[in-house]
């Protein structure tokens, strides 16, 4: 299969593996650049020489007290991030985080991976750890952590003329792979160089990036001194002799204003000091999930809900880890729940143990979404037409009509919840938050049995969120209320994935089966309804013929009812919150001109963040939401696109009605 990209009519591209030939050193060079992915003399070698020493490190690590972020052009074989995180784990800082982040155009197979990889047996066990969590080939951003090491990967499978206008500083450190100039000129463009010249200005922080790149070659020696960088030659590595390495320094030009690359909110609120104490108020799949990372990343959390951990609409017994992407013009929606839904497995594996028979938490055990319409028949087939997405994620099933995705399955909300609040920097207190006020750093928190100060609270109490945040925001949040009906499993047909269509079932646990659940808009009643177990089973035709047949004899043992928070466009809200009548006052000009954007700094709440409206994929979405919210506090750069970033921003219906002449 050729490394060029393919295209179907006007369908995305789609993303492809390289061909490769080992050559007579068992070295892999990729087929259509003609060029290897390391040096022939020592590949590890090369790396710490070039990448690790040219730039400083690891030496900067132990005086660096806060993340530190390195950007990778070409990750390849994975060899340069696993010698970086080898380096980091033995010389950084106490409060160090490595954040690398690296953009792959023609991402290697998991196989061929293991194949280049195996040729460095000192990075065996890194090795194992970067194969096991790798991708699926999906185009985008993906999210890689192991917080016990206090190590971060995002990796970008894209052409790194779409990926860099997508980040945003801070950067401390560029590594400027991929293949020579000579054999790859297209990546090597007054493009690239004017993008590291944007990401390395940034207006949040006063850090010098440094850069290092195995070539010499004068285009690049041109594009970076353009960028702002003092460049020297330096000896190269082995055979080679010069490479370039620098500092950035601004040398080119008058500097604009702080914020004329950065649209203004897209500059986040003053990062908290480490070990700073945060109150997450609410404790469902949202709540948990933030303070979870939060606590990962140093912050001491207090969390707090009155009716305890998961007792909410994140208490039901069985929800399933499961998303459902659109097949046309989507796209944000799509990349968020993507990247969102491949790190949720990764999470739930993590903090849940291995499924045992009869005392199961979670079940890998795939997710069918059933083609219950002609309708939905048709956007499957679009979907899979358009994406060609790897099997591994997402395929086809003829015989059952539907789409199969094969490491889905379901998760007991409460029991992940309980396992999430299960770290020494978090303690969970039965109470509700009442008021806030003071300012960021220095927050008087009240809540029903006592006072809490704090450097700043995460707002996660779903549909009640405007409640706490009080008159200055604005959260046009919707409540919808949702059924479950139980089911004795006894007499029904059984399944071995979990069902999706108008409702969802899982497989059964304990005898009992999970379907639901209803979707009731501005409906209050707490209390179980008969019509509403009937609308339940008036689906369960979708799941076939035997399931038809078997709704009339289908014995109900209990139910559940609860209350999710959804958005305008169904999307979560996380991020900080503003001020709603001073954002008014300072950006009113773009009423008359949505492109008149005034330059000035966005009026933000003290200390205030929010993590709500994840509605009915809450298990899917809310630990990306939660990652980023602790990046953003600690002064990291995301680790998702800025498209997906703005598109969470709590402030984007705020700034919509605004131009709209809404407010």
């Amino acid at each position: 299969m050729s490394i060029k990209e393919t295209t179907t009519g006007d369908t995305d591209t789609v993303l492809r593996h390289p061909d490769l030939t080992w050559n007579e050193h068992g070295l892999p060079v990729a087929d259509d650049f003609d060029d290897p992915y390391f040096s022939v003399e020592n590949g590890l070698e090369e790396t710490r020489y070039v990448f690790l020493k040219q730039n400083g490190l690891p030496q900067r690590w132990q005086s660096h007290q806060a993340p530190f972020r390195i950007i990778e052009t070409g990750f390849g074989t994975g060899l340069n991030f696993l010698a970086t995180w080898q380096a980091f784990q033995s010389t950084r800082g106490e409060n160090n985080w490595l954040h690398f982040t690296s953009i792959e155009k023609f991402p290697l197979s998991r196989e061929q991976l293991q194949k280049a990889l195996a040729l460095w047996p000192e990075l065996r066990e890194l090795s194992d750890r970067l194969i096991e969590a790798y991708p699926p080939a999906l185009r985008g951003f993906h999210t890689l952590k192991w917080p016990d090491e206090r190590v971060s990967l995002t990796l970008i499978f894209d052409d790194v003329h779409s990926a860099l206008p997508q980040l945003n500083g801070p950067v401390d450190a560029w590594f400027l792979d991929g293949f020579a100039p000579a054999k790859n000129p297209a990546m090597w463009s007054d493009a690239l160089f004017s993008e590291i010249r944007r990401i390395s200005r940034n207006p949040r922080s006063n850090r010098i990036p440094t850069v290092a790149t195995f070539t010499a070659a004068g285009v690049v020696r041109r594009g970076l001194k353009g960028a702002g960088f003092n460049i020297a030659k330096v000896p190269g590595f082995g055979r080679k002799r010069e490479m370039l390495a620098g500092r950035y320094a601004a040398t080119t030009g008058p500097e604009q204003g702080r914020l004329h690359n950065h649209l203004p909110w897209q500059l986040f609120p003053a990062p908290l000091k480490d070990a700073s104490k945060v109150v997450v108020a609410g404790a469902g799949l949202s709540g948990c999930t933030t303070a979870r990372a939060l606590a990962e990343r140093g912050f001491r959390v207090t969390l707090c809900d009155p009716e305890g951990i998961a007792n909410g609409a994140s208490g039901n017994p069985q929800g399933g880890l499961y998303i459902k992407l659109a097949a046309d013009n989507q796209a944000t929606h799509s990349d968020f729940y993507r990247q969102a839904y491949l790190l949720a497995l990764k999470e739930v594996e993590r903090m849940l143990e291995a499924p045992v028979e009869n005392n199961k938490t979670w079940d890998a055990c795939g997710v069918l979404q059933l083609a219950y319409s002609a309708k939905e028949e048709v956007r499957q087939q679009r979907f899979v037409e358009r994406h060609q997405p790897p099997a591994e994620f997402v395929a086809s099933d003829s015989e059952k009509k539907g789409l199969i995705f094969p490491a889905a399955g379901w998760v007991s909300p409460a029991d992940f919840c309980k396992a999430l609040v299960n770290h020494p920097n978090i303690q969970f207190i039965t109470a509700a938050v009442t008021r806030i006020t003071g300012e960021q750093n220095a927050l008087a928190i009240t809540t029903d049995s006592g006072d809490l100060d704090a450097s700043a609270i995460v707002i996660a109490t779903a549909h009640q969120a405007n409640e706490l945040a009080g008159e200055h925001s604005y959260l046009p949040t919707k409540k919808i209320r949702g059924q479950l009906t139980y089911l004795n499993a006894d007499a029904l047909p059984t399944a071995d994935t979990v069902l999706c269509a108008r409702s969802y079932m899982a497989p059964p646990l304990n005898g009992r089966l999970v379907l639901g659940a209803t979707y009731n808009l501005k409906d209050e009643e707490a209390e179980l309804r008969d019509s509403d177990h009937q609308t339940n089973l008036s689906h369960l035709c979708d799941f076939g013929a035997e399931w038809e047949t078997a709704a009339n004899s289908a014995e109900i043992i209990g139910g559940r009812v609860g209350f999710r928070c959804t958005t305008p466009d169904y999307l979560p809200m996380a991020g900080p919150l503003v001020v709603k009548d001073e954002f008014v006052k300072r950006f009113r000009p773009m009423t008359k001109n949505a492109k008149r954007i005034p330059r000035e700094p966005m009026p933000w709440m003290s200390g205030v963040w929010l993590n709500i409206g994840h509605g009915s994929r809450g298990l899917a979405s809310s630990s990306l939401c939660a990652e980023l919210i602790a990046e953003q506090m600690a002064g990291d750069a995301v680790s998702t696109s800025q498209t997906v970033v703005d598109a969470l921003a709590p402030n984007r219906f705020l700034l919509r009605d605004l131009i709209r002449n809404k407010l």
